[in-house]
């Protein structure tokens, strides 16, 4: 258990910058092309657009993500490809347990307006566990 002498203020800033200048803008957007792209209605509709999220956008966002992480904490591009082969699939296996279900019941019971706000509840959780991964070892610096 961390005290709060070691809060590192620096780290929350990074985060939130990647969340609002990084994360929200790419998935606001894929969420309203992936409900222009997908005209199923129902379960079909939902399940496809799942299957679209995480076969397709989820694999290439957390490249994007672990990218602008280690990025923002100084990593140097020289050890960006050895940093992303340490925590990819990591990360892939652990987005596979939680945003399948979680994208199901957003796409099938909430409308469009309303989306963004659901996956920002489980974002929080998910958020914490990225935040954890991705500083787990800090970027090289030389």
């Amino acid at each position: 258990r961390k005290k709060l002498s070691d809060f590192d203020p620096s780290r929350s800033a990074k985060f939130f910058i990647l969340g609002s200048c990084v994360v929200a803008p790419i998935i606001r957007t894929w969420y309203l092309a992936l409900d222009r792209i997908v005209k199923f209605p129902g379960a079909r509709g939902a399940l496809t657009k799942m299957c679209m999220d995480q076969g397709l956008f989820a694999p290439c966002f957390i490249v994007i993500f672990s990218t602008s992480a280690f990025t923002l904490n100084g990593g140097q591009p020289q050890n960006l490809m050895s940093h992303l082969k340490g925590i990819y699939f990591d990360i892939l296996i652990s987005n596979w347990k939680l945003w399948p279900a979680a994208q199901i019941i957003n796409f099938y019971f909430i409308p469009l307006q309303h989306r963004l706000l659901v996956m920002n509840l489980v974002a929080l959780v998910w958020n914490t566990y990225l935040a954890w991964k991705t500083n787990q070892t800090k970027p090289t610096i030389q």
